[in-house]
């Protein structure tokens, strides 16, 4: 579990990037959380910035990793790439996950939402974890810190209004499209914090299906996708 290890013992000792990444988040958040705002632009705001703190936090490390030559001293040792991408992603997930907590936790706490603390804990990790694993591949694709930025902020607000941040899905195609949608489970979680919605249970079973299959497909083909991250990287 070197990378594992690594992500932890990284973010950990970085106290002061650990803290910003803890409090950024908070101070960003508690005015909308506290705010008398409609509670569909609540949840749109928070889902926004999740995603996007999952997605920019994931993909532009990744750029940095490859274009400094490090990613390919990791892969020449022989670690293997999916084994690589699998602990990175669950590490940086988990990270993610207790930067943003006590900004969540303060939705829930204006909200009234505290006794649907796990349901909102469950979409967001599922989203942070997808988010996590499209970080890299975006990272594959882009050939410098500006292009994974814009990439990350396209990908992530097309997901996020598939998903009905943005919109409620109309019934036909779109709401097809939002039950599979990874980011659909968040949205679900918050807007049973903030508005009391129902939580139907199997609502959930899709998208986390769609994550599955597409994290697995992911991790499958790394040692493919992950050649573009080696040394000579072309910034």
């Amino acid at each position: 579990m070197t990378i594992w290890r690594l992500a932890w013992r990284s973010a950990l000792r970085r106290r002061r990037l650990f803290i910003w990444n803890v409090a950024v988040p908070l101070l960003l958040l508690t005015p909308v959380a506290s705010s008398e705002a409609a509670a569909p632009h609540r949840v749109a705001v928070f889902g926004v910035f999740l995603v996007f703190f999952g997605a920019f936090g994931s993909s532009i490390p990744a750029v940095r990793d490859a274009r400094d030559g490090w990613l390919d001293e990791v892969f020449r040792s022989g670690y293997p790439a999916g084994r690589w991408l699998l602990e990175r992603t669950v590490a940086e997930m988990c990270i993610d996950v207790l930067q943003t907590f006590p900004a969540v936790l303060a939705l829930l706490w204006f909200a009234g939402g505290m006794s649907k603390l796990g349901v909102v804990l469950a979409g967001l990790g599922l989203a942070l974890l997808f988010a996590n694993l499209l970080g890299p591949v975006i990272a594959a694709l882009v050939r410098s810190l500006a292009e994974a930025a814009l990439a990350c902020a396209a990908v992530s607000l097309s997901l996020l209004h598939f998903a009905g941040f943005f919109r409620r899905p109309a019934p036909g195609p779109s709401e097809l499209v939002a039950t599979w949608n990874p980011y659909t489970p968040l949205r679900l979680g918050l807007e049973a914090a903030v508005s009391d919605a129902p939580i139907v249970a199997s609502a959930w079973l899709a998208p986390s299906v769609t994550i599955a299959v597409a994290g697995l497909a992911i991790v499958v083909t790394t040692s493919g996708w992950s050649r573009r991250l080696r040394w000579p990287w072309n910034g």
